[in-house]
C-alpha cells in the first residue's frame, strides 16, 4: 500500500494541477486519505466513499487483547469488525491459501456488499471481479497504519460517503472519520451498499459532482 500511496503522490506530482480533487472508493479511497495527510498541499478536496480504515481501530490481524479493549470502548464497532473477520476476510483468505479464488471472491464480495447485493451482479460484472482478484491482496500484508493525530490536522475538504444498505462496519469506519476529519460533509446514497456508484450512480454522481463543484468555486 505505500508504494501504491508513493506512485499516486507522484502522479499528482506531475500533473500541471496541483493541488488536485481526489475521489476514490473503498483501497482506493483509503489511499486518497493516507495521501492526503501526507502531502496536504498537494490536495484540494477529497472525496473518500467507504475507506476500510481498520488499522484506526486494530491491526490488520487483530489479537483477541485489541478487540477485548475495543469492545469496552467503541462497542458496536467491535462487533462490526469481528463480524468482518469471522464472516468474510478470514474464510476468504482460507480459500486463497487453497488456490480457490472464485471461492474466495465469492465469500469476500457477500460480505462487502452484503448478500443482496452481490447475488444482483451481473454475470460481466462477476467476471470482472475474477479477473481482477489478485491472490497476494488478500494474504498481503494488509493496510497501512493510521494515526488519529495526523488526521485531526487534515483539514483538506472532505465528502464521506455511505451506501444506505451498505454493511455495518463501514458506517462505524465512517462515524470515526467523521469524528477525526476536522472538514467534512457526509452522505448517504439511498437504494445503495458498498459499490454506491454502481447502485446508484445518478445519485451518488450528483453529490460528488455538487461537492466538487462547490470546491471549485472556492479555489
Amino acid at each position: 500500500m505505500s508504494q501504491q500511496v508513493n506512485d499516486l503522490t507522484k502522479l499528482i506530482q506531475s500533473l500541471d494541477a496541483i493541488p488536485v480533487h481526489l475521489v476514490g472508493h473503498s483501497y482506493g479511497a483509503f489511499l486518497c486519505l493516507l495521501v492526503a495527510t501526507k502531502h496536504p498541499d498537494l490536495v484540494r478536496s477529497m472525496v473518500l466513499a467507504e475507506p476500510p480504515v481498520l488499522t484506526l481501530f486494530v491491526s490488520n490481524t487483530p489479537k483477541p487483547i485489541e478487540l477485548l479493549k475495543l469492545m469496552f470502548t467503541r462497542p458496536r464497532t467491535a462487533v462490526a469488525i469481528i463480524k468482518l473477520g469471522i464472516t468474510g476476510l478470514a474464510p476468504a483468505k482460507k480459500a486463497a491459501r487453497n488456490d480457490d479464488m472464485g471461492k474466495a471472491m465469492r465469500v469476500f464480495g457477500r460480505t462487502v456488499l452484503g448478500a443482496k447485493f452481490y447475488k444482483n451482479l451481473s454475470e460481466s460484472r462477476r467476471e470482472q471481479i475474477r479477473a481482477n482478484a489478485i491472490k497476494s491482496e488478500l494474504l498481503g500484508s494488509g493496510f497501512s497504519p493510521l494515526n488519529p493525530n495526523d488526521l485531526r490536522q487534515t483539514t483538506t475538504p472532505t465528502l464521506l460517503v455511505n451506501g444506505g444498505q451498505s454493511p455495518n462496519v463501514f458506517h462505524r469506519f465512517t462515524d470515526r472519520l467523521c469524528d477525526l476529519l476536522p472538514n467534512t460533509k457526509r452522505v448517504q446514497i439511498s437504494r445503495a451498499s458498498h459499490n454506491m456508484h454502481e447502485d446508484n450512480p445518478s445519485a451518488f454522481n450528483q453529490e460528488v459532482l455538487s461537492f466538487l463543484k462547490k470546491n471549485q468555486q472556492e479555489d
